[in-house]
C-alpha cells in the first residue's frame, strides 16, 4: 500500500553518488538537481539486480515521495550491455541517429537565411543576433549540465526556452547534442521545437513578404 509521500511520482535520470554494498543502501543524484534520493537494493531492476551499482553510473529511476522521504524506485542502469560494446567502437542507437538528424535543421536554417538575404536583404543585427545568442545558449547548456552533475543551482527551463525563442535555438540544439543535456525529457524537447517553429515564423513575417497573403484574408 502506498503512503502519501509515494504519490508524487516522476521519471528522471541521474547518477549513483554513493553505494554501501554491506547495507544495500546508497544515493542517487538527479540531473535535475536538488537533494539526493535514497537508493535501496530492493528498488534495483534489470541488470542492477545481478550486480552492485557503481559510483557515477548513469541510471533511470522513478522519483517517489517528497522532502527528506524522497527515494529512487525501479532503478535501471543506462550503461549499454557489455556484449553490445566492442573495443574501439562506439555503439550507435536509434536515439543517436535521431539526435544527429535533428542537427540538420541548423545548416538548413543557415541556407534559409542566405536565400532570404539574397531576395530581401536582412539587417546586419539579425545575423549577429542569431550567432551571439546561439553561442551564448550553447555555453549555458554546458554550464547547466555541469551544475546538474554537482547538484548546484540550475538555469531555469523558462530562461532556456526564452533564449531559444529570441534566436538562440541553433545553439540549444547543439548544446543538447554535445552535452547530452535535456535529451531524456520529451516535454522539454517538444517545447524547444515549438520555439524553433515560432522563431522561424516570426523571421518570415518580419523580414519577408512570404507570409503576408495569410494576413490579408
Amino acid at each position: 500500500m502506498r503512503t502519501p509521500a509515494d504519490r508524487l511520482e516522476t521519471w528522471a535520470e541521474g547518477r549513483v553518488q554513493q553505494w554501501d554494498a554491506a547495507k544495500g543502501l546508497g544515493f542517487v543524484q538527479s540531473e535535475r538537481g536538488g537533494e539526493r534520493l535514497l537508493l535501496r537494493r530492493a528498488d534495483l531492476t534489470g541488470r542492477l539486480r545481478t550486480r552492485q551499482p557503481q559510483h557515477g553510473e548513469p541510471v533511470r529511476f522513478l522519483s517517489l515521495g517528497q522532502g527528506a522521504q524522497r527515494r529512487a524506485a525501479r532503478v535501471s542502469t543506462l550503461l549499454p550491455p557489455p556484449t553490445a560494446v566492442k573495443p574501439g567502437i562506439k555503439p550507435v542507437t536509434r536515439r543517436t541517429h535521431a539526435a544527429s538528424s535533428r542537427l540538420l535543421v541548423v545548416p538548413a536554417f543557415a541556407l534559409l537565411l542566405g536565400l532570404i538575404h539574397l531576395n530581401w536583404p536582412l539587417p546586419r543585427f539579425v545575423t549577429v543576433m542569431y550567432g551571439a545568442l546561439s553561442m551564448a545558449l550553447f555555453i549555458v547548456y554546458g554550464l547547466d549540465k555541469w551544475a546538474a552533475r554537482r547538484g548546484q543551482s540550475r538555469v531555469s527551463e523558462f530562461a532556456l526556452h526564452a533564449l531559444a525563442l529570441l534566436g538562440g535555438w541553433p545553439g540549444a540544439l547543439l548544446g543538447q547534442h554535445v552535452f547530452r543535456h535535456k535529451v531524456a525529457q520529451p516535454r522539454f524537447l517538444r517545447i524547444t521545437w515549438a520555439m524553433v517553429v515560432l522563431n522561424i515564423s516570426l523571421l518570415l513575417v518580419v523580414c519577408t513578404p512570404l507570409l503576408s497573403p495569410l494576413f490579408r484574408r
